[in-house]
């Protein structure tokens, strides 16, 4: 498994560890990792910035007072990889904190809400990771489902992955068209599809309908294969909407729901939706606008989105794809993937997050990602999400979602990760479907 290095750090040395010391124990605080480059003294642009992202300077008449000193959080320890750049470990204790107000917002003004991305003494700057301690991490709602959970819904077996796809085109299409699609696909062996981030529910093709239409035709699929597919109908809706519109279209049969929670809803509304018991489905937190968010000089990093989102109550979300790096900035780190996957399953008292793969994903790299997110307590902990592999198969959906199985089993029985095995062992099994698209 590679190593994730920030692009930061990458070809650079550890040249030395200043240990400072907090006057805060971990129990007590919220540790922030920043990496920062400044042309001033590391260690006191360090200490600026632990001061600024709490306190300030202290503007009071005379001496600062006791409650000031206590309430302002301090460095840690620097690792230092060049005179002056390094990653700071800054403590910020909790009793600034609310017990009575919502966690999450407090926390990223702790972190990132404040000057720290805007102030022009250091030159980068990058919110590389934090930790909880145990007693606050209590206070997020964390997935209701994980894998285990969405295996259950859908009577697959430990271990299993969930294979599905994606509606596309991703505008233009009515609500019977999409539901003929789902169908289809669900015909195949998908078990679990989604709605395009940009199927915003235009007039031709209302929410209402949509949904209602695609769950009818996934009940037929079921019907005639035995098998169940969930359907995460796209969510778009103002904050102070967003409960009552997901439990109409839980009403109106979505088994899952889905939304940008990054840019769009963010962390509040799935911690909103996640809390409420009235909404028992999975929770795809979609990504759309994290590399936005997560490169250049002054940015927020992938680990950071990924940990906020599992505490938050996403079941699902989608990280990148291993073997593609001709489309998303997302996917051009494997170091970075399998941090992700880490993130998403390490034990710390909530339920596990379900690795997304998607974004390219197809029948010729669906093996490289089973090999990648094998775990020892998950299995194959993934949804392998094929949009256009699957869809614009020439014999149709149906054949299209019938590859991605026989890909997957090629896997399964060879080890296959290369195209050219893949096509090789095609032939051998007479896969007219995946040869079709090989």
């Amino acid at each position: 498994m590679e190593e994730y290095i920030p692009y930061e750090l990458k070809g650079k040395e550890l040249l030395e560890v200043i240990n400072l010391g907090s006057k805060f124990s971990k129990e007590e605080s919220i540790e922030l990792k920043f990496y920062v480059k400044t042309t001033g003294n590391l260690v006191k642009v360090a200490q600026d910035i632990a001061r600024d992202e709490t306190t300030g300077p202290w503007v009071g008449q005379g001496e600062p007072t006791q409650l000031f000193i206590r309430s302002q959080a301090d460095v840690d320890r620097i690792e230092r990889y060049g005179e002056k750049e390094g990653v700071i470990y800054i403590r910020t204790p909790l009793f600034n904190i609310s017990s009575e107000t919502d966690p999450l917002y407090q926390f990223i003004m702790l972190a990132v809400g404040g000057p720290v991305l805007e102030f022009v003494y250091y030159q980068e700057v990058a919110l590389l990771d934090f930790s909880f301690p145990r007693n606050f991490l209590e206070r997020f709602p964390g997935p209701k489902f994980g894998i285990n959970g969405v295996r259950k819904l859908l009577n697959l077996k430990d271990g299993e992955p969930i294979i599905g796809t994606i509606v596309k085109p991703c505008a233009g299409l009515t609500p019977r068209e999409v539901a003929e699609k789902c169908y289809q696909s669900a015909l195949g062996g998908v078990m679990f599809i989604k709605d395009d981030e940009k199927m915003l529910g235009p007039d031709y093709c209302p929410l209402e309908e949509k949904v209602k239409l695609v769950s009818q035709a996934l009940k037929r699929a079921e019907e005639e294969t035995g098998r169940k597919c969930l359907y995460a109908p796209h969510i778009v809706a103002r904050a102070d909407k967003i409960k009552d519109v997901a439990k109409r279209a839980i009403e109106w049969g979505a088994t899952a729901l889905m939304f940008n929670a990054v840019l769009g809803h963010t962390y509040e509304a799935l911690s909103i939706l996640a809390e409420d018991k009235e909404i028992d489905v999975p929770l795809y937190a979609h990504s759309g606008g994290r590399s936005g968010l997560s490169t250049g000089p002054r940015r927020i990093d992938d680990t950071v989105i990924a940990k906020l989102l599992r505490y938050s109550g996403a079941d699902f979300f989608q990280h990148g794809v291993f073997g593609m790096k001709e489309m998303h900035v997302a996917s051009l780190d494997d170091g970075l993937l399998h941090n992700l996957v880490r993130v998403m399953r390490e034990d710390v008292g909530v339920r596990d997050t379900i690795p997304v793969a998607a974004g390219g994903l197809g029948v010729t790299n669906a093996g490289i990602n089973l090999k990648e997110h094998k775990d020892e307590r998950f299995g194959y902990s993934v949804a392998l999400l094929a949009g256009s592999n699957i869809l614009k198969h020439p014999d149709g959906p149906k054949a299209g979602a019938t590859a991605m199985h026989q890909a997957v089993q090629a896997y399964y029985e060879k080890g296959i990760t290369e195209k050219g095995q893949l096509k090789e062992y095609a032939i051998k099994r007479g896969w007219e479907e995946l040869l079709k698209i090989l």
